[in-house]
């Protein structure tokens, strides 16, 4: 390593290797579900596991979580190896870099008995990095890799591509509602995590088209949450506008938190990560395009009058919309077709995938209105919905008249249709019952304000217990 040993490159990375327990006591507490997750992966499959997601969501941190878990039960701590490659030894040249990777194979790799534990940080950093990933893989080093890399580098997105049918892949997003509510009100209301760890879930009931039980389901929901209403209405509104990274809800000043997010989440994405897939002429246009789509959530798009609003060419539109989505700092919701295949590119919507940034590019740092709480409340309905991607297929439906905010289709020619109605009087438009009708969907979901959960083929429940329990 050009006069660096490799345990010396390994020493600050690797303090379990030490006497000192002080590591594992600076780890939160609070853990997020992709740590149990992860060990699941690493105790079944082989090899190669990725985390991706956006900056600053807490990927590093639960890396050490799941190293702390393997060392209490039992796992040589020797027999684990972590390393970043955004250590700054290794930004003189890229051969430096392959050979750290090949060294650390060659001086730490396992057994068949006792395979070593690789947790790479930043792997995009090490040129053409699947490459060594693959012929680790193919030619059965006794290992297995945890890599993760920010889902804003489109070049990791772009290599991870090359490892299908060889690696598993978790994705972290800004924390959910459901992580905020119990971090939030785990010492106010010291009963809520044990009652939220115990809650029914109403996915299944609401894919299965089973009213009845969802109806169950949500009575039940009802029942075990009451008693913190009053705190979970309060905490929607707060995490409207503090969202889901966990840093800036440290930062005391919305000053500071706008100017967090503007530079850690908007302009080293936009300005750095993107550059590295496409050199612009004019970086700010993309800039103006994200912050016309986080100015506009939940609006069905027209390229033409994106184009004249935002005084940009349709170029850039149509060629920057994948690659916003790329940065995980935005959503991409498509028309509902019957048949799927028949998608046009100019019938969409786009949704933050975290409210705060809203916000922040906004500069709209306040709790929001009744009138605004609408496109909040579709927010994070969505962001709920995420979590049921990689099963689903989720768009939104318009024929004519008609429109539903959500469908989520699944099982092939299965759908549930969702609206979201933040108004203080819900009434059940004829949309939902025109868009079931037509397309044979047994159940539909209205997300309410507050209104007590209700059901016939469609289930009304308010907005806090959707976002917990669905």
């Amino acid at each position: 390593m050009d006069h660096i040993p490799i345990r010396q490159l390994l020493a600050p990375y690797t303090p379990w290797w030490g006497p000192s327990d002080a590591w594992r006591r600076d780890l939160p507490a609070f853990e997020r579900p992709i740590v149990a997750q992860l060990l699941d992966d690493l105790a079944v499959l082989p090899h190669i596991v990725s985390v991706t997601g956006p900056r600053r969501v807490g990927k590093s941190t639960a890396l050490r979580q799941v190293i702390a878990r393997l060392i209490a039960d039992g796992v040589d701590p020797r027999r684990i190896v972590y390393f970043s490659f955004d250590d700054p030894a290794l930004f003189v040249d890229v051969e430096r870099q392959r050979r750290v990777f090949d060294e650390l194979v060659a001086t730490f790799g396992g057994s068949r008995a006792s395979p070593t534990y690789f947790f790479l940080d930043e792997i995009q950093r090490l040129p053409a990095w699947e490459l060594f990933l693959k012929k680790a893989y193919d030619t059965k080093v006794a290992a297995r890799f945890v890599v993760s890399g920010s889902a804003s580098s489109p070049i990791f997105r772009k290599s991870h591509e090359s490892l299908l049918g060889r690696i598993q892949d978790r994705h972290l997003l800004p924390f959910s509602f459901r992580e905020y509510a119990s971090l939030q009100l785990r010492e106010s209301q010291p009963g809520f995590a044990g009652v939220l760890q115990q809650l029914p879930t109403l996915r299944d009931p609401l894919l299965a088209g089973d009213a009845p039980a969802a109806l169950a389901a949500a009575l039940a929901v009802e029942a075990a949450l009451a008693p913190f209403n009053e705190s979970l209405n309060r905490i929607v509104r707060e995490f409207c506008v503090e969202g889901g990274f966990p840093e800036v809800w440290a930062l005391t000043d919305p000053v500071r938190k706008i100017e967090y997010l503007m530079e850690q989440q908007v302009r080293k994405v936009l300005f750095e990560d993107l550059s590295q897939l496409a050199e612009y002429r004019k970086p700010e246009n993309v800039l103006r395009l994200f912050l016309y789509l986080l100015a506009n959530p939940g609006v069905e798009l027209n390229v033409a009058k994106v184009s004249n609003d935002a005084e940009l060419p349709r170029r850039v539109i149509d060629e920057n919309l994948p690659r916003l989505e790329l940065t995980d700092l935005i959503v991409r919701v498509h028309k509902f077709r019957a048949q799927p295949l028949r998608v046009r590119a100019s019938n969409i919507k786009c949704y933050p995938t975290d409210l705060s940034l809203r916000n922040a590019v906004l500069k709209t740092w306040g709790p929001p209105d009744d009138q605004a709480m609408g496109y909040y409340a579709e927010g994070l309905v969505l962001r709920t919905l995420l979590e049921w991607r990689e099963l689903l297929a989720l768009s939104y439906y318009r024929d004519g008249a008609h429109e539903v905010d959500f469908v989520v289709t699944h099982g092939g020619d299965r759908h549930l249709p969702l609206e979201v109605k933040q108004r203080s009087k819900v009434e059940i438009g004829e949309s939902l019952r025109v868009f079931m009708r037509r397309h044979r969907a047994p159940l539909g979901v209205v997300v309410t304000r507050s209104r007590s959960v209700q059901a016939d083929d469609i289930l009304r429940i308010p907005l806090r217990y959707f976002l917990l329990a669905a």
